[in-house]
């Protein structure tokens, strides 16, 4: 009789999706081979392991779940994602890396929370950034993106019209989230239709967008929505124009408008002490978040390629 062992082995709950990892008993002179079976098995889904550990962590800090300054379970979020820790423990790491997860000694890893300083750096990227990927896009947003950039400046009026119909003049947390669903959807679709892969990695590289709409808000009356409708159209109608130079103008106008409303939200709430909720973003805006991110990612691995070959030429 050979001696016992304990192993630990993913068990698969759904086919080609999630696993519980289960503790057997196996002979002792079996472990061995057990266990590198399974470092095998996980090496060669470990990058797509990575991702939606990666993936899942993001939309609960955009969706609220994780805010400012909470502790992040490596324990919790594998056991969620039906996963081992190793790819939670890289995810992590990254999202680190990416300044959106940060070590604190004696407590474990917090979100971080974004201050003023941070806030000022990533407006100034919006600005040097959006307003040229707009005036790019004047001239080659398709069809269907005119149409959707359409829709979405639409929803904000349309919230605006239901708070007015409802006599309210502040949006509530439902409506805030619909407005900044649009309002980000809307500047998201722009920097993609600007066809320049390297400015899609920067964006997405800083996280720009995530950082700066997973910001807690102070819920905006009608003037703010009527004046996001009007900066969105103006800005739509150039582009129908291909008027790039005047999509451009408005574009920079817009954004410093929403950087001086932020700064002027934030200095408000450090003075106070409090903050805002945060807001559940909707999953499909969150899926377009991360396939700009994943699409970001391709451009680097060919020009590494290109520049491998090139060397081994000379």
């Amino acid at each position: 009789m050979y001696p016992l062992a304990v192993s630990r082995v993913p068990f698969p709950l759904q086919r080609g999706a999630k696993y519980k990892f289960v503790d057997i008993e196996i002979p002792l002179v079996y472990k061995w081979s057990v266990t590198k079976t399974w470092e095998a098995l996980y090496m060669s889904t470990a990058p797509s392991l990575r991702q939606r550990a990666y993936e899942h962590i993001q939309r609960k800090i955009l969706c609220g779940d994780l805010a400012s300054g909470n502790v992040v379970s490596e324990l919790s979020l594998a056991h969620e994602i039906g996963i081992s820790r190793t790819p939670v423990r890289e995810a992590i790491q990254h999202l680190e890396h990416d300044g959106v997860l940060e070590q604190v000694p004696r407590y474990g890893t917090v979100v971080r929370r974004l201050e003023r300083h941070d806030l000022v750096e990533l407006f100034e990227l919006r600005e040097a950034l959006e307003p040229y990927a707009v005036a790019r896009a004047a001239g080659r947003i398709e069809p269907e993106g005119i149409e959707r950039l359409t829709r979405l400046c639409s929803e904000i009026r349309s919230i605006a019209a239901d708070l007015r119909a409802k006599g309210l003049t502040v949006a509530d947390s439902d409506r805030m989230r619909r407005l900044l669903s649009a309002d980000m959807a809307f500047h998201l679709l722009l920097i993609r239709a600007s066809g320049n892969g390297r400015m899609v990695k920067i964006i997405a590289d800083s996280r720009l967008l995530t950082r700066i709409f997973a910001t807690r808000r102070q819920a905006h009356d009608l003037k703010v929505l009527d004046d996001t409708y009007r900066d969105h159209m103006q800005i739509l109608k150039a582009i129908k124009n291909g008027d790039g130079g005047t999509a451009q103008r408005k574009m920079q106008e817009h954004i410093a408008d929403s950087f001086e409303q932020a700064l002027a939200h934030f200095d408000r709430t450090q003075e106070l002490g409090s903050a805002s909720g945060s807001l559940n973003l909707p999953s499909d805006l969150l899926e377009e978040l991360n396939d700009m991110e994943r699409e970001a990612a391709a451009p680097a691995k060919r020009k590494t390629t290109r520049s491998t070959t090139r060397k081994g030429k000379r």
